[in-house]
């Protein structure tokens, strides 16, 4: 039986009006303002039992006439509301999971200690109890264990704070979600494509005319960008058939996008795409600095007319907006287009590749290079990779990342990385990359290094293998 995944296509408008843009971004502002409100009153550990039940919230809301202080129609403030609670749900996944590696982590908990806070972490009643200091029966299973309860539920509150960080927030007033209710297809009278969203008046809505004349019956995702309209829908589709045999390991580096153990690169203009943008953005940013300290002079001399015209002339965002996104953009259609290559080339059935989610790169690389490598594309790459896999049956392992890319996969031995090029004074010189990929295959294969050792242990096992052959 073939496994389907979600899907997203999307869906493009012509150009559109400022008045059809402003009707949109008074949804995209309160929509906005209902989100924010939902982060600050649930986002806390007091909330984590009440995020289960949003329909209990929206109930509330509409007995005590609360969804009043927002002047969107109910279909809107109920999806804001869903929208926001789905984004703290994920919050607390993510909370969860990196509370579950620090855990797997620690070399001072036994095998039982990280199964009960595995246990609480998968009970959120348990956990509630846990971070409100709530007391409660410490389950069956556990009893005669010689656990240190206190501690370990201490352990898990200060990881939580660890992991926790602010409460959302968001300044987007560019994008919001349309149910079936509040939107139509229909053509107009000279046979042309049109989306009609409700708008926040009574019975009147937004005419968007479309590229395409494709209709679609599910939730979707609005966007305004560079005054077109962009439409997210989510679909579900059945995944690709793959009778392939090649299981490969990757690297994911910078220099290139992806170097596999069968010696192929992919991407290499990557660094190309970053740096430019880089240099782009500091030369951007810079003249922006003079201007802000400009405009600050004339402000304390008084002269605030001068001040108001640099603020318009010299400081708008909607440019400086439009550049990012199309860079953006750019560097996505780069990702998508190599890592097809990569699938196409390379036919694997299963692919290798570290669980970095690339936090350790911070010790890879310098200063001017983790600038160049910004949050949204180190998650980029990893989301899309990983639906890639997904939608052609691909099987992905992680494995444990500690010194693939300090040991020569020929020997064993620590090596000495120098720009593309990995040296080891006992097998020669070889392509860092490969030679990383190389280590990231094997180490599938270790019975020893294990996804959560800890970095000292690998040394410690890496180190050992090395005496051992001398």
């Amino acid at each position: 039986m073939k496994k389907t995944i979600t899907k997203t296509v999307k869906q493009y408008s012509y150009k559109i009006d400022e008045c059809e843009i402003e009707e949109l971004l008074k949804i995209g502002r309160e929509y906005k303002n209902v989100k924010n409100y939902v982060y600050s009153r649930y986002s806390g550990i007091k909330s984590l039992l009440i995020i289960e039940k949003p329909r209990k919230i929206r109930d509330e809301w509409v007995k005590t006439k609360f969804y009043g202080q927002w002047d969107l129609p109910a279909r809107y403030w109920k999806l804001a509301l869903n929208d926001a609670i789905g984004s703290i749900k994920s919050g607390w996944s993510n909370v969860k999971n990196k509370i579950r590696t620090a855990a797997y982590n620690n070399e001072h908990l036994s095998t039982d200690d990280r199964y009960y806070i595995n246990y609480i972490l998968s009970a959120n009643k348990l956990y509630y109890n846990v971070l409100n200091n709530i007391n409660f029966d410490i389950p069956k299973k556990f009893e005669g264990k010689n656990l240190n309860i206190k501690y370990l539920n201490n352990l898990i509150k200060r990881y939580t704070r660890r992991y926790k960080g602010k409460v959302p927030y968001t300044n987007k007033i560019n994008s919001f979600s349309i149910d079936t209710g509040l939107y139509r297809y229909s053509k107009n009278n000279t046979n042309e494509n049109y989306i009609y969203i409700s708008s926040m008046e009574t019975r009147k809505r937004v005419p968007i005319k479309l590229r395409d004349s494709n209709e679609y019956n599910k939730i979707l995702k609005i966007k305004i960008i560079d005054n077109v309209l962009r439409i997210n829908i989510p679909l579900e589709v059945e995944s690709k058939e793959n009778t392939n045999k090649n299981i490969i390991g990757i690297d994911k580096g910078y220099r290139y996008l992806l170097a596999t153990s069968n010696g192929n690169l992919y991407g290499e203009k990557l660094n190309y795409y970053l740096s430019k943008e880089t240099e782009r953005l500091n030369n951007k940013n810079a003249n922006r600095n003079r201007f802000f300290a400009l405009r600050r002079k004339y402000i304390e001399e008084g002269n605030t007319k001068k001040a108001d015209n640099i603020l318009k002339n010299n400081l708008g965002k909607k440019k400086y907006r439009n550049n990012k996104n199309k860079h953006n953009e750019t560097v996505k259609s780069y990702i998508n287009k190599n890592i097809n290559e990569f699938i196409k080339s390379e036919k694997p059935k299963e692919v290798v590749m570290e669980n970095l989610d690339f936090v350790n790169w911070d010790d890879r690389y310098p200063k001017s290079v983790k600038r160049k490598l910004s949050r949204w594309i180190k998650g980029y790459i990893r989301d899309r990779l990983e639906y890639k896999f997904k939608l052609n049956s691909i099987e992905f392992t992680y494995i444990n990342p500690a010194y693939t890319s300090q040991i020569c996969s020929k020997c064993g031995r620590f090596g000495v990385r120098n720009g593309d090029s990995f040296i080891c004074d006992n097998c020669g010189e070889i392509h860092a990359d490969i030679n990383a990929s190389n280590n990231i295959l094997e180490r599938k294969y270790d019975k020893e290094i294990k996804m959560f050792t800890s970095y000292k242990k690998v040394k410690e096992i890496l180190e050992s293998r090395i005496a051992d052959t001398k």
